[in-house]
């Protein structure tokens, strides 16, 4: 599973492979669509270049034990 770090100011970067499945390029935005409560997934956000009909929806994760 993917995963990124947060910085001082809140700040993440997606992994490469990750930016390259959503179709972003430099500028564009991204949205967080709260998919059940404290859990997230990321879309192209408005104005990104990836039509976001074009994805299919997120696959079922594992609950991983920490």
């Amino acid at each position: 599973m993917p995963t990124a770090m947060v910085t001082f100011n809140g700040r993440i970067t997606l992994p490469s492979h990750v930016r390259k499945q959503l179709g972003l390029k430099i500028g564009d935005s991204v949205d967080f669509v709260e998919i059940e409560k404290g859990r997230f997934a990321i879309t192209p956000g408005p104005g990104s270049r990836m039509d976001p009909e074009q994805f299919s929806p997120v696959p079922e994760l594992e609950e991983v034990a920490p």
